[in-house]
């Protein structure tokens, strides 16, 4: 099965992003900076130095968020009651996928205080893309009690629920929204979500070129169109609204995932490599892209470092069975160390716990045999790599999950993702993750979904 179809937790990445919106435009960070207050209480120099710093990296061309994340961080340290640090903070966070990190700093505004509805969206929407979808509804639904005829709080609710699989719920918060305003691409977005995750392709292929029509530079509706097209079995198209995705936002690494994905799909691992480079330039820790590299890498001959970045991955989730048996094979057939390649195996038999007849169980008793006889002056390391390579397991298919996305479950779509940034199982993951996925914009049709700007 190709690389974009194995995985249903990634999917569930996408639909968490859901909440998103349309990548967030910059925001309009602070000018104004707080200066030193002459009360024991104020900011301390050191703290405004550090706000100034977070500001500035946040203004450069393009955005640098992670220098942005640490100096909000640093001020936030040197001043705990610095709310425009925290919200500074917890915006950087979102961009860098890191929405756990995210939905905490929200949380300190809110423990400050500071009630305000947009926080509250964000604060919903941060939970969502790091896998607590009741969570995120719980604080959509408290929005929605103060303003029953928030659009945004609905959009996100349906995104939400979408990521719950409740699709029924999710309908219904759909359908309340078009019928205000049935030009809304928000929920015209969500709606093809949810003909997407029921198969229903020709009606999601129709309601992303419809949302397309209302806003043609629309990245994420670019990007669920790619994943129907992909649906459809129509991949050069799928490829070129990726591409497409890509080119409105440089940023959106479910676009990038996906692409790569096809590439790996058609084993252009060269190109797969470029895109899972580029997500993890801005997320080294992204789960995803780690296995996706170390697949390139794998395709392309560079034997070593695919080894050793699929053991890093494995530090991060050391029970993905493809990933053990793919680094033991490398270990044992390219690289000649049978001995390192043993324990990958061993993990590999319990974790996929393989049939009676699964050739693992010959290569690992062939592997323990040979070092008995190392260990009894027999020696044979090299022996061992010869002789056990015609016994392992395949495993020749890329080992990576399918990327974050706005997909239906596995098998019906590429995906992850993810925010967040996500592992596998998570975005990570997006974000993190992730990280995102392409999903409907702003239930507002002038911001990002209930994102809480840095302001003074």
């Amino acid at each position: 099965m190709r690389s974009l179809l194995h995985t249903l937790s990634v999917v569930l990445v996408g639909l968490m992003a859901a909440a998103c919106g349309p990548t967030p435009k910059k925001p309009d960070v602070v000018k104004q900076v707080i200066k030193k207050n002459t009360e024991p209480t104020g900011p301390s120099d050191e703290a405004v130095a550090a706000f100034k710093a977070g500001v500035t990296s946040l203004e450069a061309k393009p955005p640098k968020y992670t220098e942005a994340a640490g100096s909000f961080e640093a001020a936030t340290k040197a001043y705990p009651d610095y709310t425009i640090a925290w919200l500074n903070l917890a915006y950087s966070y979102e961009r860098l996928g890191r929405h756990k990190d995210s939905a905490d700093a929200y949380r300190k505004l809110i423990e400050k205080k500071v009630a305000d509805r947009g926080v509250t969206l964000a604060l919903g929407r941060a939970l969502l893309l790091s896998g607590e979808p009741q969570l995120a509804i719980t604080e959509f639904e408290s929005v929605l009690r103060e303003k029953p005829d928030d659009l945004q709080a609905r959009n996100n609710l349906a995104a939400a629920y979408l990521a719950t699989n409740d699709l029924k719920t999710s309908l219904r918060y759909v359908k309340e929204v078009l019928a205000v305003q049935p030009k809304n691409v928000p929920a015209i977005v969500n709606l093809g979500l949810i003909y997407l995750q029921q198969k229903k392709l020709p009606l999601a292929l129709l309601m992303f070129n419809k949302a397309l029509a209302y806003e043609k530079k629309n990245a994420r509706a670019h990007n669920n169109l790619g994943l129907t097209f992909y649906a459809m079995d129509n991949i050069p198209r799928s490829v070129l609204s990726f591409e497409k995705a890509i080119a409105l936002d440089p940023t959106m690494d479910e676009a990038r995932l996906n692409l790569a994905s096809v590439y790996l799909d058609y084993l252009d691992y060269t190109a797969a490599l470029e895109q899972f480079k580029l997500v993890r330039e801005r997320f080294p820790k992204h789960y995803q892209a780690m296995v996706g590299q170390a697949d390139s890498l794998y395709g392309t001959g560079e034997y070593e470092p695919a080894a050793k970045l699929y053991e890093e991955s494995l530090g991060l989730r050391d029970n993905n069975p493809e990933v053990l048996l793919r680094v033991g094979k490398i270990y044992e057939e390219q690289l000649g160390k049978p001995k390192i390649a043993l324990p990958h195996y061993l993990k590999f038999r319990e974790v996929a716990k393989p049939a009676k007849d699964h050739p693992i169980h010959q290569t690992i008793q062939f592997l323990e045999q040979m070092d008995k006889m190392k260990e009894q002056g027999g020696g044979g390391d090299a022996a061992a790599g010869d002789a056990a390579a015609g016994d392992a397991p395949a495993g020749d298919a890329p080992a990576v999950d399918a990327p974050a996305g706005d997909a239906p479950p596995a098998g019906d779509a590429p995906a992850p993702a993810s925010d967040a940034p996500p592992a596998a199982a998570a975005p990570a993951p997006a974000s993190d993750a992730p990280p995102a996925a392409a999903a409907p914009a702003p239930a507002s049709d002038a911001k990002p979904e209930g994102e809480a700007k840095p302001k003074g």
